[in-house]
């Protein structure tokens, strides 16, 4: 009788330390994601544009940033008159840029609560962003007014998200309506950027 019981108690035992040390060993492989924004160095590579970046925290989930590189710009003018018909125009180019802007970032909490990864400031955010572009080192196009400009200020109220797809890699999209400003006129229009970042 006693064999018995002490074989009840062993094998309870065996079952309790079996089941805490799967769950001790579940919880040391469980990375932390990180609660709050950090501080960053990249290279963007965007769909029209290269640029190194520097993404600086100010504040728990809230970074300003500033950049530089190369950009391209893509118009499409479509122009209708009654009596002559419509007519479409095309232009790119390719030009040294600079930007800054502030980033707010708002989902980091529920990211976490549903497993998924926050590191490389992996979140969606709320940000302004203002660009200024020189003149083109190339360009092609039939649009006339764009041929001439060699400065503009792009100013941009943005949504965006960033996900982590590596250690060292981030999937990036922004969308916003811009306002662009240049000698000749301003124009409205929306400014999207989708690509990769790769962290220095």
């Amino acid at each position: 009788m006693k064999s018995k019981n002490a074989f009840k108690t062993i094998s309870l035992m065996l079952i309790c330390l079996a089941i805490f040390g799967k769950t001790h060993a579940q919880d040391s492989t469980k990375t932390v994601q990180p609660t709050e924004v950090k501080s960053l160095n990249k290279i963007r590579l965007n769909l029209l544009s290269l640029h190194y970046e520097r993404e600086q925290k100010i504040g728990k989930l809230t970074t300003v940033y500033v950049g530089g590189g190369v950009a391209g710009t893509f118009l499409i003018e479509y122009n209708y008159n009654y009596m002559a018909g419509s007519d479409t125009k095309t232009y790119f180019d390719l030009s040294p840029s600079l930007y800054a802007g502030i980033r707010k970032y708002y989902n980091f909490e529920n990211r976490i609560k549903k497993g998924k990864k926050t590191n490389n400031n992996a979140s969606n955010y709320f940000g302004l962003d203002v660009a200024s572009y020189f003149s083109p080192i190339l360009k092609e196009g039939n649009v006339n007014q764009y041929n001439l400009t060699d400065f503009e200020i792009g100013i941009t109220p943005q949504w965006g998200f960033q996900r982590s797809i590596g250690k060292k890699t981030n999937f990036e999209l922004s969308l916003g309506p811009t306002v662009r400003i240049n000698k000749y006129e301003t124009y409205f229009g929306v400014d999207g950027r989708i690509g990769f970042s790769f962290m220095l």
